[in-house]
């Protein structure tokens, strides 16, 4: 198998994930925002919490 069809099969059990998960999560900001940067990973191989501002309290 080639590299970029696993890369394929991967992305899509990821995208699979999302859709499955997200019901679950409902209005969670927290959820929410995870399933975005998940879903953003996926699509721009972004750095994981990349201009996400981590509350310090």
């Amino acid at each position: 198998m080639s590299d970029q069809s696993l890369r394929d099969q991967a992305r899509e059990a990821v995208l699979k994930a999302i859709i499955k998960s997200a019901p679950t999560v409902g209005n969670s900001p927290a959820g929410v925002r995870d399933l975005a940067e998940a879903y953003a990973l996926l699509e721009r191989d972004l750095i994981p919490n990349a201009g996400v501002v981590q509350s310090r309290t």
